[in-house]
């Protein structure tokens, strides 16, 4: 997973990434359970790139960037519009990316007050 993750790897503005990653999430139906999933951690990773008030560790916010990066390519190792599983490979590797840095996410929530979540 680290070799699919580093192919889409590179250095990208952050403010550009999220307006690329919040169309791509316009375009998004939740119709799956995976795809539900998939969108709350790519909003989730959105949050923490974000939050100034946060200072994520560099390599959580490298993983975080290229999982971001990967999902907003459409033409990936599962092309995105292929019915039922184009979503597929995109949400292995976020879910990777989240399992990875579980110990970064659970600090966030330690720290963060307020976490009010409105994702669909």
């Amino acid at each position: 997973m680290e070799e699919k993750l580093r192919k889409y790897c590179k250095e990208t503005d952050i403010p550009q990434l999220v307006k690329r990653v919040e169309e791509k999430l316009k375009r998004t139906s939740p119709t799956m359970e995976y795809v539900r999933n998939l969108i709350l951690d790519v909003k989730l990773f959105l949050r923490l790139l974000t939050d100034e008030e946060f200072d994520l560790k560099e390599e959580a916010k490298r993983d975080m960037v290229c999982a971001l990066l990967y999902f907003v390519e459409e033409k990936d190792s599962i092309p995105d519009w292929f019915p039922i599983i184009g979503l597929w490979d995109d949400y292995k590797v976020v879910r990777y990316v989240k399992n990875k840095h579980a110990d970064e996410i659970a600090r966030y929530f330690s720290v963060t007050k307020h976490f009010i979540a409105n994702y669909f």
